[in-house]
C-alpha cells in the first residue's frame, strides 16, 4: 500500500472513530422522540396510548445508549408524552451506556427529577451524575419528566464560551448553551428563594436581569456580584436561567453583602405581555383583580389592565397572599416576572400584595363615588352600564340588567 493510501485509509478511520465515539451526546427526547423511538405509534396523552412504552426501548447516538424500561409498579406506563417534558417514567429502569472501550464521566438530566431516584454507581444529585462507569442505571421511583440527557465520556475536553455580561450572553444566545465563562459587573442580587433543594437566585445586571438556578454559591440577597463564573445557560417556556456546569463555583467572584435592597422597574401589565423584564424586579402599581376557578376549589389568579391580563403565582410560599384578594377591586403587585405558563406571562409576588391607593385629591363624596364606581366582568374587564350579566362592583357581585 503506497502513502497517499495509507494515508487517506488513516483519515477515514480517524472520521470514522469520531463519529461512533463522540466524547459529548446529547438525547433531545421533546424535540427528537421520533427519530429516538421509531417504534412508538405517536405520543401518550389524556385521549392516547400511542406513546407508552410496554417493553424496553433502546435509543443510540453515536455508540452512546439510552434503555428505557417498561413500568415495574403502579398504574401509569413509563411514556412519550404529548408535551414538554416528553420523557415520562413513573417506576422501571432507565439505564445508560457507553462504547464497549469507554467509561461515562457524567451524565446531565434536564427535567423534573423525582429525589427518591437513585444510580447503582457513582454519585447523584438531583438528576447530575459523575462517576467513572460504563454503564449507569437508574431506579425511578416516581414521576419523573425529562426533556433532555447529556452524557459526557471521560477524557472530553470542555471549551467554555466567554460572555462579557448577561446582556450579551441573551442577544447571542435565543436557545440554550452549555460551557460559558461569564462575566458579571456590579450584578446585584434582587431576591433569592430556596425550595425542595432547588434555590433561585435573581440578579440584574445593569437594565438586564436572569436567574441563577442552585449554582451552589452562596450569594446573599442585596448583594453585588462581580467576576466570573462557569455556568450554562437554558431556557424553560423562553424564560432564560443559568445552571450550574461542570465546573461551576464561586473562586473568580467577589460577593459583597449589602443591606441596600434593589429599586423595583416601574411596569404595566403590557409591559409583561410584550416580554419586557424577564427575571427582574418589578412594580405594577395598579391592576383589577380576578380570579377563574380551573377544578373545584381551585383557582388562577390574574392581574387586568383593560383587555390586558396576566397571571399572578404564589410560588414563594404564598407570601402574596393572592387567595384573599378580592375580584374587582384595584392592587399594588412587587414581584418577579420569572414564568410562562401555557403561553400565559406570570409575575411571582415577593411580598404581600398591596391595596391600591390613588394620589391626589378628590372632592367626591363616599356615597357619590360609590355609585359612580367603575364595574368590572367577571375576568376583571371594565365594563359599561350597557353590559348585561354578573358584574362586579366596589368588590361586590351583582347582577346589571
Amino acid at each position: 500500500m503506497n502513502k497517499f493510501l495509507r494515508y487517506s485509509l488513516s483519515l477515514v478511520l480517524a472520521f470514522v472513530a469520531s463519529v461512533t465515539f463522540a466524547q459529548e451526546v446529547t438525547f433531545d427526547f421533546d424535540n427528537d422522540y421520533q427519530t429516538l423511538f421509531p417504534e412508538l405509534a405517536g405520543t401518550s396523552s389524556s385521549n392516547s396510548k400511542d406513546g407508552d412504552i410496554t417493553k424496553a426501548m433502546t435509543c443510540t447516538t453515536n455508540g452512546i445508549s439510552v434503555t428505557v424500561s417498561a413500568k415495574t409498579s403502579g398504574s401509569n406506563e413509563n411514556r412519550i408524552w404529548s408535551s414538554s417534558p416528553r420523557l415520562r417514567m413513573y417506576s422501571g429502569t432507565l439505564t445508560i451506556q457507553a462504547p464497549a472501550d469507554k467509561k461515562i464521566a457524567s451524565i446531565d438530566i434536564n427535567g423534573k427529577w423525582n429525589d427518591n431516584n437513585n444510580a447503582d454507581v457513582g454519585t447523584n444529585n438531583k438528576g447530575s451524575w459523575t462517576g467513572d462507569a460504563n454503564k449507569v442505571v437508574y431506579t425511578i421511583a416516581g414521576n419523573t419528566q425529562i426533556k433532555s440527557i447529556k452524557v459526557t465520556l471521560a477524557g472530553t475536553k470542555i471549551e467554555y464560551t466567554d460572555a462579557a455580561s448577561v446582556k450579551e450572553l441573551l442577544a447571542n444566545n435565543k436557545e440554550a448553551k452549555d460551557y460559558i465563562n461569564l462575566k458579571l459587573t456590579n450584578a446585584k442580587v434582587l431576591y433569592v428563594n430556596s425550595y425542595k433543594g432547588t434555590v433561585n437566585t435573581y440578579v440584574r445586571e445593569g437594565d438586564t436581569a436572569i436567574e441563577m438556578r442552585t449554582l451552589g454559591i452562596d450569594m446573599p440577597v442585596n448583594s453585588i456580584i462581580s467576576g466570573t463564573v462557569k455556568v450554562n445557560l437554558a431556557y424553560d417556556a423562553g424564560i432564560p436561567y443559568l445552571s450550574a456546569s461542570k465546573e461551576t463555583n464561586g473562586e473568580n467572584l467577589k460577593i459583597t453583602e449589602s443591606n441596600e435592597a434593589a429599586e423595583p422597574v416601574i411596569a404595566t401589565v403590557k409591559d409583561i405581555l410584550d416580554g419586557k423584564y424577564t427575571n427582574d424586579l418589578i412594580k405594577i402599581k395598579e391592576f383589577t383583580f380576578s380570579k377563574e376557578e380551573y377544578t373545584t376549589g381551585k383557582f388562577n389568579y390574574y392581574a387586568n389592565d383593560g383587555e390586558n391580563k396576566i397571571m399572578i403565582y404564589d410560588k414563594f410560599s404564598g407570601i402574596g397572599g393572592v387567595s384573599k384578594l378580592t375580584e374587582g377591586e384595584k392592587y399594588t403587585l412587587t414581584g418577579i416576572f420569572g414564568v410562562i405558563f401555557r403561553d400565559i406571562p406570570e409575575v411571582l409576588p415577593i411580598k404581600a400584595v398591596e391595596k391600591f391607593e390613588p394620589t391626589g385629591i378628590t372632592n367626591i363624596t363616599a356615597d357619590e363615588a360609590a355609585k359612580n364606581a367603575p364595574v368590572y366582568n367577571l375576568a376583571g374587564q371594565k365594563v359599561t352600564k350597557a353590559y348585561k350579566g354578573v358584574v362586579i362592583k366596589n368588590g361586590k357581585k351583582m347582577i346589571q340588567k
